[in-house]
């Protein structure tokens, strides 16, 4: 079985995914949300790439739709929730198909549709998702989404647990990136919160007051959602 990894949405647009399967990945915090959000019952979520489409696809569709999302941290103007995962209680999104456009995940997302299958990745679900890939067998692409245009070391540590996961199952044969993050999910016996410690992404959401999404993005399996690609959306 042999898994790739891309280390930024942005490349991903380079990469041919016809025939594989994707796994995208946006620890903090794009699918932490959209695991969660799918566990308290949300219809699905539609990933978009800017504002302007996000607003143009809700306005064709208001009455059971919610505009979700940020930009730099920060819920968009104008949208009904940001890109906290501690928001998207059963209460407020059960039922709603949730519009999102954030600065990474979403992008990351739509970089991969010609890929066969698409999943989404997280601390939150990664057992789920590593169970799934290893009874398929087929060629995955692990997609991190990273941090304006960079390599983010939440979501590469998340590969390579994802990837140590499917290894239990499967032999698995490696990339380049894939080898070193497997690694680095090898090696490390810290708390994630420790091993992440001085992970860029993580300070900087701390600097803007989003020290309880952090605690709960680390957390491991606490969901067994499985996020896929249907069409045009998200669903579980």
């Amino acid at each position: 079985m042999h898994i790739s990894t891309i280390a930024t949405a942005a490349l991903a647009g380079n990469e041919d995914f016809s025939g594989k399967t994707a796994v995208v990945i946006d620890v903090l915090r794009a699918s932490s949300v959209i695991v969660t959000a799918l566990s308290n019952g949300a219809k699905s979520v539609v990933p978009t790439v800017d504002i302007d489409e996000a607003f143009s696809l809700y306005n064709r569709h208001p009455q059971n739709s919610l505009l979700c999302g940020e930009r730099d941290t920060l819920k968009i103007n104008g949208f009904h929730l940001g890109n906290s995962p501690l928001e998207y209680t059963a209460g407020v999104i059960s039922g709603k198909d949730l519009i999102l456009c954030t600065s990474n995940g979403t992008i990351a997302l739509r970089a991969c549709q010609g890929a066969t299958r698409i999943y989404i990745a997280s601390f939150l679900n990664l057992d789920t998702v590593a169970r799934q890939l290893a009874v398929e067998n087929a060629a995955v692409m692990i997609v991190c989404s990273g941090t304006n245009g960079k390599f983010s070391l939440d979501d590469g540590l998340c590969a390579g647990m994802l990837i140590d996961a499917i290894s239990k199952h499967n032999n698995v044969a490696l990339c380049d990136l894939s080898q070193a993050l497997f690694g680095l999910a090898r090696v490390n016996q810290q708390p994630l919160e420790r091993a992440l410690q001085d992970c860029y992404h993580i300070g900087y959401l701390r600097t803007k007051g989003f020290s309880g999404d952090i605690d709960y993005c680390l957390r491991v399996n606490i969901s067994e959602c499985l996020p896929f690609w249907q069409h045009d959306r998200l669903r579980s």
